[in-house]
């Protein structure tokens, strides 16, 4: 038999590709970071754990259950959600309704002994009184306070002296069409034989983001007081409080149709 004598250069790669291969068998080299394959190529912060997310180490996972109460998870990181609250005193000029700070709708939102004025809780300087005969003479006494009364001196119930209709808005629509046109134009005529202010609330479906919602409700308000404003009603008797997405209850089209709204109410 004749034997061929292999370099030594050929003995020594071959060696070296054995020992690649063992390593590659029990598992190679870990990603450099922040790269990842897996949470346990990340070795966490000062800050805390981290998670391999599409693999990347990052901060918090994008279900935000990583974060803490009044942060989400944004860009890999645990960021403050903005408008959160936790607590009324975190709202100081509205009201806290489902961890986010909104525009008030009555004066029940707001805290004790304050006013809801234009969406915004400011506090109540009327007279606190029990009885007509402590205001003066163009007030009542309303619910505990000496309020300016709305014609002559007899005061407009809160119902006013006629019904002021809900418009309704199609999907992602806010400009009003020939179908609610006719029913700001009956609110108009109302509004003007009661002589008082409105409050016009805007309201979306649960759809979108709360951000987009807010603005959308907003839009939809804005549009109703154009309207009036061109019929004759004075701009300082139209008082707009967008609330976006808050009171939706639809579950589905026929309901959410409902969601989208502006209500008109006797201030």
């Amino acid at each position: 038999m004749r034997w061929f004598r292999v370099p030594s250069s050929l003995c020594f790669l071959f060696l070296l590709g054995l020992f690649l291969g063992s390593l590659s068998i029990l598992g190679g080299c870990k990603p450099k970071y922040p790269n990842c394959e897996g949470d346990t190529d990340c070795p966490g912060n000062a800050e805390g754990k981290e998670w391999c997310v599409n693999g990347q180490c990052q901060q918090c996972r994008p279900d935000g259950r990583d974060c803490a109460a009044g942060k989400a998870c944004m860009s890999g990181r645990c960021q403050a959600i903005p408008g959160y609250c936790g607590k009324p005193t975190d709202c100081p000029t509205g009201v806290c309704e489902k961890n986010r700070c909104v525009a008030c709708t009555g004066d029940a939102g707001c805290p004790a002994g304050g006013r809801c004025n234009a969406g915004k809780c400011e506090a109540d300087s009327r007279k606190i009184c029990k009885g007509n005969d402590e205001c003066a003479e163009n007030e009542d006494c309303v619910n505990g306070r000496c309020t300016r009364v709305g014609r002559g001196n007899k005061y407009v119930g809160q119902d006013g002296d006629c019904k002021l209709d809900t418009v309704l808005f199609g999907y992602n629509e806010f400009e009003l069409s020939s179908t609610n046109t006719s029913a700001v134009d009956r609110n108009a005529e109302c509004i003007k034989k009661g002589s008082r202010s409105v409050t016009l609330v805007g309201h979306t479906d649960p759809r979108g983001t709360p951000e987009y919602n807010l603005a959308l409700s907003d839009k939809r308000a804005q549009a109703v007081k154009r309207r009036m404003r061109d019929l004759g009603i004075s701009e300082q008797n139209l008082f707009l409080v967008p609330r976006g997405e808050m009171d939706a209850s639809g579950t589905d089209e026929a309901s959410w149709s409902q969601d989208r709204r502006v209500e008109v109410n006797w201030r």
